[in-house]
């Protein structure tokens, strides 16, 4: 295992060797990888930026790091959307579509054409 002088870093590597080498305990892949994510949770809670580097590394992509080896390990389940999300969705669009006809109502006092209003397009008024 290889040990730098960084936490971070040294969890991170952990990391990375456990799935380079196939997880072989997924309860323990899951246990570092929360408290990898609960550090950089609570860097990020003290004022931390996303592009501040910690140990020469932005917060971000730390970030990024570590969930993109926690969805290739599967531990997240795969989203899908329910029928009623769907439905859902379907429904506002067409509400919108119902509301908006795609004419607008204009005020009495906006000028209908600005050439009456005394506009010339190349002087002005």
């Amino acid at each position: 295992m290889i040990k730098t002088k960084f936490p971070i870093t040294n969890q991170f590597l952990t990391l990375k060797n456990m799935f380079k080498d196939g997880v072989t305990n997924l309860e323990e892949f899951d246990y570092l990888s929360a408290k990898l994510l609960v550090d950089l949770t609570e860097l990020t809670e003290h004022g931390v930026k996303g592009d501040d580097k910690i140990e020469g590394v932005n917060l971000d992509l730390w970030k990024d790091r570590v969930w993109h080896l926690i969805e290739r390990t599967g531990l997240l389940p795969e989203y899908k959307e329910t029928e009623d999300e769907v439905e859902e969705y379907v429904e506002e669009e067409d509400e919108w579509y119902k509301d908006n006809s795609g004419e607008f109502e204009l005020d009495e006092k906006e000028p209908q054409n600005l050439k009456d209003n005394g506009f010339d397009p190349f002087y002005g008024f």
